[in-house]
């Protein structure tokens, strides 16, 4: 039998565990804000487009990728935190994943946000594992993350492309099969009847909060994987100063250094400079370009290509240039330079 001493006791050990976790996630934010300051480039530069993932979000950025790396899937932190902005609203709670309901429970059962992050990447990685053997789309196990599992199934004998119509039909079909036990959430939550199981717009709202940046930019000749790792792997170094002739995260890089870096991260050998890698790789038309493929400038008299970058979709690259490392505008400071364009292959 419970003493009311022991019964003060288990309160208490709940409420520091909240405690703690909240003094880590405090600190690790004020960290990566300290990180952050005093980055700057001459062209606009943002992870997600400034101002589309919350600093509260973002400050949960580190716990989130060391989650998904006991799993081998780091390189889907992105995708998550953009979860996690839809799930949370942009706010700090405490079940902020929102994953209380994927154990069964009701929902913000969860009141630990460290507990949250386990439980949420780990919903995560079982619609990610499930959806990937049925051949379902990157787009679709987001969209299953708020619908469940059985989206997967459906997806999947519909020939694994996620859309907003598949959407609705699911939605449509799970209020049938189950009537009176879902009611519609009205004008607050866009749901419309019948779609009022899930939010069948999910995908495209997480998606909004990155695909700006070209985060998760799709087609990449490079495989979808291999295009998300290289990309994440650059983005580690956004704000880390240009450093000439600098060709590892020790030394920070040049334009070339980083290329080759992320490149060889992914298997590929690029030359070192930005010349070489020029007559290294395949000539493609602008029109042709795809994220991953490389943009080649001539900003100085001594070569004819002095500058290289990532293209990253939606009219930007990432590369390091004078003012540092980032996203740039492809506008009218850097169009008029650019030489070329090149597929690694």
């Amino acid at each position: 039998m419970f003493t009311l001493t022991t019964k003060l006791g288990l309160f208490a050990a709940k409420e520091w565990k909240w405690i703690i976790g909240g003094v880590t996630i405090f600190f690790v934010g004020i960290i990566m804000m300290v990180v952050g300051l005093g980055s700057s480039t001459e062209e606009e530069t943002g992870e997600f487009e400034v101002g589309e993932l919350s600093a509260d979000v973002l400050a949960y950025r580190s716990l989130i990728e060391a989650e998904l790396k006991k799993y081998g899937m780091e390189e889907h932190t992105l995708v998550l935190l953009a979860i996690l902005q839809q799930e949370s609203g942009g706010g700090l709670s405490r079940d902020i994943f929102q994953a209380s309901e994927s154990l069964g429970l009701p929902p913000n059962s969860i009141t630990d946000p460290l507990y949250s992050i386990q439980v949420g990447v780990k919903h995560f990685v079982g619609v990610f594992e499930k959806g990937k053997a049925k051949g379902v789309n990157i787009e679709g196990i987001v969209q299953s993350y708020n619908f469940g599992s059985a989206y997967i199934d459906f997806l999947s004998s519909k020939g694994g492309k996620h859309s907003e119509a598949l959407a609705k039909e699911f939605s449509s079909l799970q209020m049938k099969r189950n009537p009176g036990q879902y009611t519609c959430g009205g004008d607050t939550n866009n749901f419309r009847y019948p779609y009022c199981y899930g939010d069948w717009s999910y995908t495209t709202k997480v998606f909004s909060y990155i695909s700006t940046g070209g985060a998760i930019a799709t087609g990449s000749q490079l495989g979808q994987k291999a295009y998300e790792t290289l990309y994440n792997e650059v983005l580690k170094y956004e704000g880390f100063p240009y450093t000439w002739g600098g060709s590892t995260p020790a030394t920070s890089f040049d334009c070339s250094g980083l290329t080759s870096w992320a490149f060889k991260n992914i298997g590929y050998s690029l030359p070192r400079t930005a010349q070489e890698q020029y007559e290294a790789t395949k000539r493609i038309s602008r029109d042709q370009m795809k994220p991953g493929d490389l943009i080649f400038f001539k900003t100085a008299s001594y070569n004819a290509v002095t500058h290289v970058g990532i293209y990253v979709g939606n009219n930007k690259m990432f590369d390091a240039n004078n003012g540092g490392i980032g996203f740039s505008e492809l506008n009218n400071y850097w169009n008029p330079k650019i030489v070329g364009y090149g597929r690694v292959s």
